[in-house]
């Protein structure tokens, strides 16, 4: 997936691919061809209907795209695909940054299909059936035996399940129990500026602190008895060159106040400002993960706790935020660790502690443990393998968004899970269908990948194997109508 080309369309592949001519199935059909390209996702269905040795009709199915909504995973946070821009920056597959080259909508009526991960329901995903998505078959491995009561799938061999190769298949032949891929980032980019106890400052600002009087002052509130990290912080902030502080303590909360201009600035500008809105600057995102890991450290003593569910237990560290952005960088970081921390939204009701009014709103609550004994989430050097939780479908009628990216590889991250699409296999598809249709099955037979290009006005040579699957389909689906004929004769 690191092969470089110049994707550049004619205007033929383009019409084709926005406006197709013979998308779509054929009801009751004489014949049916599929073929699919497990490298690069693209997948075709051919329907013939075949009347006196020509073939009368045919159309096709192949690929898909996104709702407007859905969330796309750039160097920025997640932002919904209809938002993304030409040039914004996204991570591929392999966990490093590429750019937009276009984007491309139309419209869609049909059923969308969610994918629920077995952990973590929040990063589930809503695509059109035919999307590409990398997966690995649960049932394509050989050494499986029958699980447990906790799920209704079979049990892998896990280091078979390592050693696999996931392939790309359409989202509709996609089952509960099948492994999505969850990639790390990959972009490490040390910065000298932020050292252990600047990370761990931060982590404290994240969790407890807050910007005040026209940016001047940084504040941090503890409850009175956590007198440790009360000492921490003063220590932290001290480090960094201020010296001027106040304390003050109402009822069962100390207040930490540092005329600090030039540190409330940089961390405005490195983590934003307001519980709703903190968010990690791409500087802070691409640490290495033992600087990131003294942050999170912090933000469990402010905004976090941990616990044991059973004595024998493993430690379990619990965050809670009101940043949605926060929480999913929260995950990225600790994925990049080796940890792959489940999301939950929940809505926190108004309560009243010791005098204080907390006020009502949504929370984003990660947990993980450090030494996890049973994990269905399966670690890979460069992603995680997570089985699927559950499928959902409903129906849609709207636009439909596609994304063309630079670069040999053409998947991008659709909240955290590796999808794929491609113009070129639409259009081939299309072409193809158009191309035999009217011919008799002897000269529909000799349509080949010169033709579909040529009719094409020609493609990009690393998309030239989406001519031959059209020729493949086809033939295909010819061979499906003589076997059947074939079968009607006996």
């Amino acid at each position: 997936m690191t092969e470089k080309s110049n994707l550049n369309y004619t205007k033929e592949v383009m019409k084709r691919f926005l406006k197709p001519k013979h998308m779509g199935e054929i009801k009751n059909p004489d014949a049916v061809g599929k073929v699919g390209n497990a490298r690069c996702g693209d997948i075709m269905h051919v329907y013939l209907k075949i009347k006196d040795n020509k073939l009368k009709d045919v159309k096709f199915k192949t690929m898909g795209c996104l709702p407007p909504e859905e969330k796309i995973v750039t160097d920025k946070g997640w932002i919904g695909i209809s938002s993304i821009k030409k040039g914004d920056k996204v991570f591929n597959s392999e966990g490093k940054i590429t750019s937009v080259k276009k984007i491309y909508k139309k419209k869609f009526s049909g059923k969308l299909i969610k994918i629920k991960p077995f952990v973590s329901k929040y990063n589930g995903f809503y695509v059109t059936p035919e999307h590409p998505i990398l997966c690995i078959k649960r049932n394509s491995l050989k050494k499986t035996r029958i699980s447990s009561k906790k799920c209704n799938w079979l049990r892998v061999n896990e280091k078979e399940l390592i050693l696999a190769t996931p392939i790309y298949l359409d989202a509709v032949f996609l089952e509960v129990g099948d492994y999505l891929v969850f990639p790390k980032n990959a972009i490490v980019k040390e910065d000298e500026k932020f050292t252990n106890e600047l990370m761990r400052l931060i982590g404290y600002y994240l969790s407890e602190g807050y910007i005040t009087s026209n940016k001047k002052y940084l504040n941090f509130s503890f409850h009175k008895n956590e007198e440790e990290y009360i000492t921490e912080v003063k220590k932290l902030v001290k480090l960094q060159g201020v010296n001027s502080s106040s304390q003050r303590t109402r009822e069962n909360v100390t207040e930490l106040r540092f005329y600090a201009p030039l540190l409330a600035k940089f961390l405005l500008k490195n983590c934003g400002k307001y519980a709703k809105e903190k968010n990690l600057s791409q500087k802070i995102m691409n640490l290495p993960f033992e600087k990131q890991f003294e942050m999170i450290k912090t933000i469990i003593n402010g905004d976090g706790n941990t616990y044991k569910r059973r004595p024998n237990d493993s430690l379990t560290y619990r965050i809670d935020t009101a940043s949605e952005k926060l929480a999913i960088q929260i995950q990225q970081i600790l994925a990049r660790g080796d940890i792959l921390a489940p999301i939950k939204r929940f809505e926190k009701p108004e309560s009243n502690i010791n005098g204080r009014k907390i006020i009502a709103g949504i929370i984003f609550d990660l947990a993980f443990k450090l030494d996890k004994k049973h994990n269905f989430v399966k670690k890979q050097k460069t992603y995680f393998l997570v089985p699927i939780g559950e499928i959902e479908s409903k129906s849609y009628s709207g636009r439909v968004y596609n994304l063309e990216v630079n670069g040999g590889d053409p998947s991008y991250l659709v909240r955290g899970f590796v999808v794929h699409n491609c113009v070129a296999a639409i259009a081939s598809s299309d072409a193809v269908c158009e191309i035999a249709k009217g011919k008799t099955i002897e000269q529909a037979l000799k349509i080949t990948k010169k033709d579909i290009i040529k009719k094409l006005g020609n493609l990009p040579p690393v998309k030239h194997h989406c001519s031959i699957l059209g020729e493949e389909a086809l033939l295909s689906a010819i061979k499906d109508y003589k076997s059947k004929q074939g079968e009607n004769k006996k």
